[in-house]
């Protein structure tokens, strides 16, 4: 995955790519506002498990977010889950980029 690009004034670019999972965090009422962190070997699944994830935190009684996650758009199942709940609530997907010492 790219973790970075560098734009140069002579108009090149330089990308590195490393090896990376994607994340799936969560926040919500149940477990006292502790985060939980979920790891997937693709951003696909880790939407569709977040979209799923979201759908039991209620929004299964929706009837925008069902209309979504039918139509297996899972990001925006995602946002309206953070659009629905409390500013304390998360449902994220990112990258994180694995670290080997030298």
């Amino acid at each position: 995955m790219t973790s970075s690009t560098t734009y140069h004034p002579d108009g090149s670019v330089d990308t590195t790519k490393d090896p990376a999972v994607w994340t799936l965090a969560h926040r919500g009422y149940s477990g006292c506002g502790r985060l939980n962190v979920w790891v997937y070997p693709t951003k696909a699944v880790a939407l569709r498990e977040g979209a799923a994830l979201a759908m039991a935190c209620g929004l299964d009684e929706d009837e925008q977010a069902v209309k979504l996650f039918e139509a297996k758009r899972y990001d925006q199942v995602m946002e309206r889950y953070e659009a629905t709940h409390p500013d304390s609530h998360l449902l994220r997907v990112q990258p994180a980029f694995l670290q080997y010492p030298d």
